[in-house]
Order: C-alpha cells, then sequence, then structure tokens
C-alpha cells in the first residue's frame, strides 16, 4: 500500500505534459499484459499456439507423367520446412498449380471439463473471404468474418461445438496467395501478422488469451500426432495432391501461367521453423 501510495504521489509531482506522456505509455503497454494479469487471478481453460508457413504446389515436369513438388515453407525465415515430389502419371486428376498461407493454432483445453461452443476471433493480413477452417482430428468447425460492434476491424470467428477435457486440437486457415497477399508477402516484404483477440465459449465469457509463437515443425508434428491417434494418414491433407481445390485466382484466367513463389533458404531443422 505504502509503494502505491508513494506512487501516486510522484505522479501528482510531474508537469502536465510528463502526465500525459506517463498515461499514454501506461496505455499501450498494459494491453500486452492484460492477458498473463487476467491468468494470474483467474487460471485460463484455453491455451492458444499460433504458427503459420505458405504452401505451394508446383508442376516441375510438363510430360506424362509429370513430376510436381509439394512444399512447406516458413513465411519468416523462408526456410523449407518440408519438400514432397510426386510423380503423377495419365490415370492420375493432374492438379493445378497454386499456392497458399496457412495458420495453425493449437487450441489446449487445460482444464477437465468438456469446453462447448468455443469461439476463436483471429485477425490476420493472411485471412480473408476465401478462407477455409479445418481442424485435426477432424472435427466440426465453421469460421467466418465478423465485425465487432465497438470495431471497425474485422476479424475471422471460428467457432467449434466442443472439445473434450485434457485434449488439443490444431485449426488451420487455409487462403489461397493470390496477387494481392503475394505482393504484401513478397514485393512489399510486409510482416503478416496473427492477432488472436479473444476466445469465449459457453463455460466463460470472451477474454483475450495468452497466445504463444509455437514452432511450426512442432505444432505439425503434434498435428501429425493427433491424426494418427484416430486412425487416419499422420500427415496433413494439403500433401495429398487432389485433396486441395485450385485456387480460384487462376481458375478465373486459365491462359495466366503460375508464377513459383521464390526459392526457400536451405536452414537446420532447429531454424526452419522458428518465427
Amino acid at each position: 500500500m505504502k509503494i502505491l501510495r508513494a506512487g501516486w504521489q510522484w505522479f501528482l509531482r510531474q508537469t502536465l505534459l510528463n502526465k500525459i506522456i506517463i498515461l499514454g505509455l501506461f496505455a499501450v503497454i498494459v494491453p500486452f499484459f492484460l492477458p498473463t494479469i487476467v491468468a494470474w487471478f483467474k487460471p485460463t481453460m484455453i491455451n492458444v499456439g499460433v504458427a503459420f508457413y505458405t504452401y505451394e504446389r508446383t508442376r516441375v515436369s510438363q510430360d506424362i507423367p509429370s513430376a510436381y513438388v509439394f512444399e512447406k515453407r516458413n513465411l519468416v525465415t523462408n526456410c523449407s520446412l518440408r519438400r514432397h515430389e510426386q510423380t503423377l502419371g495419365a490415370d492420375h486428376p493432374l492438379p493445378s498449380e497454386g499456392s497458399w498461407v496457412v495458420i495453425k493454432l493449437l487450441i489446449d483445453n487445460v482444464s477437465d471439463n468438456q469446453v462447448s461452443n468455443l469461439r476463436v476471433g483471429i485477425r490476420s493480413p493472411a485471412i480473408g473471404l476465401a478462407t477455409r477452417v479445418s481442424t485435426a482430428p477432424p472435427m466440426e468447425a465453421t469460421g467466418q468474418m465478423e465485425t465487432p460492434p465497438n470495431d471497425g476491424r474485422r476479424w475471422f470467428v471460428v467457432t467449434i461445438p466442443a472439445i473434450a477435457p485434457r485434449s488439443s486440437v490444431v485449426l488451420s486457415l487455409t487462403t489461397p496467395l493470390d496477387d494481392t497477399l503475394r505482393k504484401f508477402i513478397y514485393q512489399d516484404r510486409r510482416t503478416v501478422t496473427i492477432q488472436v483477440p479473444f476466445v469465449a465459449s459457453d463455460q466463460f465469457h470472451d477474454y483475450p488469451p495468452i497466445v504463444s509463437r509455437t514452432n511450426a515443425l512442432k505444432i505439425l508434428n503434434r498435428e501429425a500426432l493427433l491424426r494418427s491417434r484416430t486412425g487416419l494418414a499422420a500427415e496433413e491433407p494439403l500433401f495429398d495432391p487432389s485433396s486441395l481445390p485450385p485456387d480460384p485466382t487462376l481458375a478465373s484466367d486459365n491462359t495466366r501461367p503460375y508464377q513459383p513463389l521464390p526459392k526457400t533458404r536451405s536452414c537446420s531443422e532447429g531454424e526452419a521453423g522458428i518465427w
């Protein structure tokens, strides 16, 4: 109590300009520490980890059978996370070339209770109307753009009906890398940010969660483990060339050839997934 009284007296002795500067800094700093402060007084039921990367599907041979490369690369370090080459014969439907930005959210229910009607708000330049939602293990999940009533900045809200106690879900948001997003990332070299303004459910009111930056390779391995427990293929379906629809921007202009993404760097396994 004495510390608070001394701090208040010190603040009162400051000039008007200093008081404005102090209050401005306080207003900027508090939002960053608010989730941590909330967690101290009320432990959260949901932990959120985030990672993201680009996925590219390119044809390296025009002959039949055709050779394709399927590659995941880190958006921050431009390192190749995983690269897979596959030859497809004439009897296999040939997929179109394209690239996507994939945002991964590792959602952990750390409580002993089921979380129902979970809603997660997400903001990112890499999310748009063409964003698709999937989960591992597979479960019902929907997502749509919404405008909050007290804020003009739109966010993408994902709804999951239920998450079992002490269980995890990897949420994937896949967005076609169109001309606008490609320019944003590779020409303007702007940073792709990811914010999770809130989580909410039937068990708790919305609050800003503590979001941890997760190594992309670790979250991919965690996703593979969740898939294997359900008896499905351990790798995510993006590696299956017939499972992902063609990029809508390519479908609208079949005469324009696909432009491959810039080459990736060769990185160590430890560096490849960081951000």
